[in-house]
Order: C-alpha cells, then sequence, then structure tokens
C-alpha cells in the first residue's frame, strides 16, 4: 500500500510536457479537389483605388464603419482577394496565425470566389467562426434569354448561413446551387459568390475551404 502511494505522489509531481499540436486540417473527401482554401495568413499592403475612395467618402458621411485597413494612400488586402477583405486579427483573437474580421460588407464576388459554383454539384465546406451575427456565402445568380439577350437575377440564395458565437467554432457540411426556372432564362456557366456579413454584425472567419467532386460520376 505504502509503495503504491509512492508511485502516485511521483506521477502527480511530475512536470507535465509539452501540449500536444493542434490536429491537422481535414483532407478532402476522397474524390474531390479543394478549389478554396483560405487561411488569410497573409496579406500586402495596396494602393486605394478611385472607386473605393468614392463609395469610402459615401459611407464615412453616412455614419458607417470602412470594412477595411488603411494606412495613408494603402489599404490592407488578404492574399488572394483584390479588393478589400476585412481587416486582419492576430494574436489572441484569432483563430490560428492569423483570421479576418468581416463588418458591414461582402467579399470575393468579382475575384476570390467569382464563377465558383457550377450548378447540380454538391460541395463541401469547412469553416471557423466566431462573433455576433450571421455569416453568409451568398450566391449571384443571373441568367440570360437565348432568344432575346436579356439578362435578369433569378436570386441570391445563401449557401452556408452560420450564427455566430463568441467563441471559435469549426462548422462543417455541404451546399448545392437550389433550383431555378430556367425555361426562358438560362444560366450560363458557374455562378459566383460572397461572404456578406451585414451592418452592425461583427464576424471573424478562418480556416474557409469548399471541395468538389473531381468528376460527375461522383456527384449527388
Amino acid at each position: 500500500m505504502i509503495r503504491f502511494v509512492v508511485i502516485v505522489l511521483f506521477l502527480w509531481c511530475m512536470p507535465l510536457g509539452p501540449a500536444l499540436p493542434a490536429p491537422p486540417d481535414p483532407e478532402p473527401t476522397k474524390g474531390s479537389d479543394v478549389i478554396v482554401r483560405d487561411d488569410f495568413e497573409q496579406w500586402t499592403w495596396e494602393p486605394i483605388t478611385f472607386s473605393m475612395r468614392k463609395s469610402g467618402r459615401t459611407r464615412l458621411q453616412a455614419g458607417r464603419r470602412l470594412p477595411f485597413e488603411y494606412r495613408g494612400p494603402l489599404y490592407r488586402v488578404a492574399q488572394g482577394f483584390e479588393l478589400p477583405s476585412g481587416r486582419m486579427v492576430s494574436g489572441a483573437g484569432a483563430f490560428r496565425g492569423r483570421s479576418v474580421m468581416l463588418e458591414d460588407c461582402q467579399i470575393g464576388l468579382h475575384d476570390r470566389y467569382s464563377k465558383l459554383i457550377e450548378p447540380g454539384v454538391s460541395y463541401q465546406y469547412q469553416i471557423a467562426v466566431r462573433g455576433t451575427g450571421t455569416f453568409h456565402f451568398r450566391a449571384w445568380v443571373g441568367a440570360t434569354n437565348p432568344a432575346t439577350g436579356e439578362f435578369r437575377w433569378l436570386g441570391f440564395p445563401d449557401m452556408i448561413k452560420i450564427e455566430a458565437t463568441k467563441s471559435w467554432q469549426t462548422y462543417a457540411g455541404a451546399f448545392r446551387l437550389p433550383d431555378f426556372d430556367t425555361a426562358t432564362f438560362k444560366i450560363a456557366g458557374k455562378v459566383s459568390a460572397a461572404i456578406v456579413v451585414e451592418e452592425k454584425h461583427q464576424i471573424v472567419i478562418d480556416a474557409f475551404t469548399i471541395s468538389r467532386p473531381k468528376s460527375r460520376s461522383v456527384e449527388q
């Protein structure tokens, strides 16, 4: 009995080893390709464009905050984006390394997530989210009448919609573009999408991945 107590005390007093490393990001499902892998680690300073100056003045006059960081004539943008992509978050407030904070904005429609979603294909996603409000990953579905050339918006469905919590949570799932009436107006090619965060909502995101099947034989 005394020997057992000594062993227990010895083990209890031993210093703890280093913390185990975080598990690696999950690989995409077998038979799929990753088409979006955004970890927001790399940022650059770019010149503020004329259109950004004009829209920025309008926002400030309306009492709204600019959705990006700026320093003199430059603004900071995450690698892979050509337009404002939120504010960089690092340190204790980040998920891992660096993250991005979004508020009152939409990002990626004209660059990062342009012509991304193919109708009839099921996609898988994973993302880390925290904050207050709602994260939207929204599609812009436009179509054209082949007979007349007339263009029309068919809808703006949310492919992903997440109610954020104050602590980091990782979410995973699948999405697919909903069916639309295309008897007259035809969707030509892939559809663009954007991350959307509404005014007075503040969302921090990281580790955003989207994958799709390699071939139609594995589509659902």
